[in-house]
């Protein structure tokens, strides 16, 4: 019991004395008058009066020495506690990869086509591009290099099978279009680019990075214009040959990486010697190829570049005028027999998706036909 309890409980019994003292009056005198206590009496009340108070001061000063005598007479014993180790953590389990789900963003590798990734140069090259107002134009280096020559797709010279460029042409205009042909034609398919597509230099870049040759369709004056608008900038017949090199610069300036220049527009352009002179003149300054699509049978573009001695191709087919699926695959198998007549053969296509599709199935077997894929650039000058 604490020492303030204690006392408590003997000023308690002290202050009952009173009532024990009145239980002896009525013992002696019940009812009658009261008689003084005798002496013995009143000294023995007093002793335990005494003994009490000196017993409650005592406890009072000496309570925490009490106390502490308490505490150790109780048996007791330190043990030392070690500390509880941290909880462990819970096992993180690495979950199995998935398996890739099939998606369109990539082409499935085509039987007998070759596999082997090839990877382009960089653009622009150091030495290979000069500024203008324009942009950045294409140029010979100092030491000769040309820009057709080294932004060209890899293709083995010792490669003597008749060989069949497909340039899928008049990209850009629709993302949705650039982007499934992007995803689904094999890398060995040159791409050519119009110049006033949104984010021209993002899609060439894009486009060489996966490996395909790129080319510029610059825009030209067609037999029925002005009711057939070729775009923005294009050449005219109407216009003298600075102004169409003018605008020949300001297509050139858009991008950067590709080997030259074709155009699916220019029927009534290309069978102008007096406006093509120019366009080859600056085609050779500048280290380009032209292949001539031959919207017009009489085009003069092809034969004006031979004699510039300006790397050239021609257009043999275009394989998807009509676009059923029957009418598609004559035509390539055209250009299969033009390829082994000629030593080589160039055919034209659009980004339909009837058209990706059938190129693709057609290329699943030519390698075993004894036809390569070449890019556009593998074919300039070798078709007779």
């Amino acid at each position: 019991m604490k020492a303030p309890a204690l006392l408590g409980r003997l000023r308690f019994d002290v202050r009952g004395l009173r009532p024990g003292l009145g239980w002896l009056r009525r013992i002696r005198g019940g009812g009658e008058p009261r008689k003084p206590l005798s002496k013995p009496l009143l000294s023995a009340v007093a002793l335990v009066a005494a003994a009490y108070g000196g017993l409650a001061g005592w406890l009072v000063l000496n309570a925490d020495t009490t106390r502490e005598a308490w505490q150790t007479a109780i048996p007791a014993a330190t043990v030392a506690v070690a500390p509880l180790p941290p909880p462990p953590k819970p096992e993180t389990k690495m979950a199995a990869p998935a398996a890739p789900l099939p998606t369109d963003a990539a082409p499935l590798p085509l039987p007998g086509a070759p596999t082997a990734a090839v990877t382009l140069v960089p653009a622009p090259v150091p030495g290979l591009v000069e500024d203008s107002r324009n942009g950045p134009l294409p140029r010979i280096a100092q030491d000769g290099r040309k820009p057709w020559q080294v932004y060209a797709r890899p293709f083995p010279a010792t490669d003597k099978r008749p060989r069949i460029a497909i340039v899928m042409s008049d990209l850009g205009l629709s993302g949705v279009t650039t982007g499934n042909a992007l995803a689904k034609l094999p890398p060995g398919i040159t791409l050519a680019f119009l110049p006033y597509a949104e984010r021209l230099d993002d899609w060439v870049e894009r486009a060489r990075t996966k490996g395909h040759e790129v080319m510029l369709s610059v825009p030209m004056e067609p037999l029925n214009y002005p009711r057939d608008d070729p775009g923005p900038n294009a050449l005219l017949t109407m216009l003298g040959p600075d102004r169409n090199v003018e605008r020949l610069e300001w297509s050139l300036g858009k991008a950067v990486g590709y080997v030259g220049i074709t155009s699916t527009t220019g029927s009534k352009f290309t069978a102008s010697p007096a406006a093509m002179q120019p366009v080859i003149d600056a085609l050779k300054a500048r280290g380009l190829l032209l292949v001539d699509a031959r919207a017009n049978p009489k085009s003069v573009a092809g034969p004006l570049a031979n004699l510039a001695g300006v790397p050239r191709a021609l257009g043999d087919r275009v394989i998807d005028r009509d676009l059923s699926r029957g009418a598609i695959d004559d035509q390539l198998r055209e250009l299969e027999e033009i390829a082994k007549t000629n030593g080589a053969a160039v055919g034209f296509a659009s980004p339909y998706p009837t058209t990706i599709e059938r190129l693709n199935l057609w290329l699943t077997a030519l390698a075993d036909r004894g036809i390569a894929l070449a890019p556009v650039s593998a074919v300039v000058n070798i078709q007779k």
